[in-house]
């Protein structure tokens, strides 16, 4: 049996694994997955206001213990990003984008990202133990306001979202089949709704389509692209 304090190494490895499979089979969407990724990375910190009142993993070298965050946390964010951006486009043919005529780069959007950012860190800091979820309200906002500006994005928002709590929920699933208890032993559930399905806290999955929703849209957005 492999020990739980190595559950968050293997999550984001599995990601992983899913990431390379689409970067390596759709050229197409490199491009966006390494930006929607690089710029996921920094977000990683999300985990320090998450920690120790909504769970409490091991990482390596023991980071998350002193810091709040670990290596696992930017690298759960670096391939959650990617995959978020093209879980919808990944299942359809080759891509081909265009910008929109007469439009500028959606620069706002990047500011309502650290607006957001910005709001959820004051109300972490305010109150620690309900931090999840304003995360989910984060993401949630951020979807509202990018279907209000491109109502053009909204099929592909909410398939993505969809989508990837899907691969989310599962790969949550296999990690409970390898990694006994882990659930009970590095999440706070008095601290959260307590519904498990299949022994994933709900705030996980909701987490996974609000916040993947947001980012699913973030690329086209920012650069006024659309289908072409």
């Amino acid at each position: 049996m492999i020990p739980n304090q190595y559950v968050y190494l293997t999550g984001c490895l599995i990601l992983f694994a899913i990431w390379l499979l689409i970067f390596w089979r759709r050229k197409d969407l490199r491009r966006e997955m390494l930006w929607a990724s690089c710029l996921g990375l920094p977000f990683g910190i999300v985990d320090y206001f998450l920690v120790p009142e909504y769970w409490h993993p091991d990482s390596l070298f023991g980071l998350m213990k002193v810091y709040g965050a670990g290596l696992e946390s930017f690298f759960f964010l670096f391939v959650m990003a990617g995959i978020a951006s093209v879980a919808y486009q990944s299942l359809h043919k080759r891509r081909s984008l265009r910008r929109i005529s007469g439009e500028k780069k959606r620069g706002r959007h990047l500011g309502l990202l650290l607006l957001v950012a910005l709001v959820y860190v004051l109300a972490s800091v305010l109150s620690p133990a309900k931090s999840v979820y304003y995360l989910m309200m984060g993401g949630g906002l951020g979807a509202l306001a990018t279907s209000y500006y491109r109502p053009d994005l909204r099929k592909q928002m909410f398939a993505s979202a969809f989508l990837f709590s899907l691969v989310y929920f599962a790969v949550f699933v296999f990690l409970n089949l390898i990694f006994k208890g882990w659930v009970q032993e590095f999440y706070n559930l008095n601290n959260t709704w307590g519904i498990l399905i299949l022994g994933v806290p709900l705030e996980e999955i909701g987490v996974a389509f609000f916040a993947g929703s947001f980012w699913s849209t973030l690329y086209e957005y920012t650069k006024s692209y659309r289908d072409g």
